[in-house]
């Protein structure tokens, strides 16, 4: 994936309180990866920000636009609501598009991040 021109998102999902509908919610997730040409960069099961931080973060690159908005917009995402709604409390999605605006130039608050495989 050329680097100058990939995108990357950035998703924080918080748990509904049933953990295994979460896991499988973010497993189907990022099986969808390769469907739309994109990969897991990062996946940080845990963020030490404290209360209200996210269960999970994941970090994903497309190599251009229209992978971003296939996996956005992909059926199989969307056959997933019914699990989203046992999954998950709340999600946001960022992109690392680029950005004009009042907000354009502001620095980006930098979290810890604990990876899935570090105890």
């Amino acid at each position: 994936m050329d680097d100058s021109t990939r995108i990357e998102l950035t998703l924080r999902l918080w748990s509904a309180g049933a953990p295994d509908a979460f896991n499988d919610y973010v497993e189907q997730l990022v099986g969808l990866l390769p469907r739309n040409r994109g990969i897991l960069e990062r996946r940080a099961a845990e963020v030490d920000a404290g209360p209200g931080a996210p269960d999970a973060l994941l970090v994903m690159s497309f190599p251009d636009s229209s992978s971003v908005d296939g996996f956005l917009r992909d059926p199989l995402r969307a056959d997933m609501e019914d699990l989203a709604v046992l999954a998950l409390s709340r999600s946001m999605i960022a992109d690392s598009r680029h950005r004009h605006g009042p907000d354009a130039d502001q620095e980006a608050e930098i979290v810890p991040l604990r990876a899935d495989d570090q105890p």
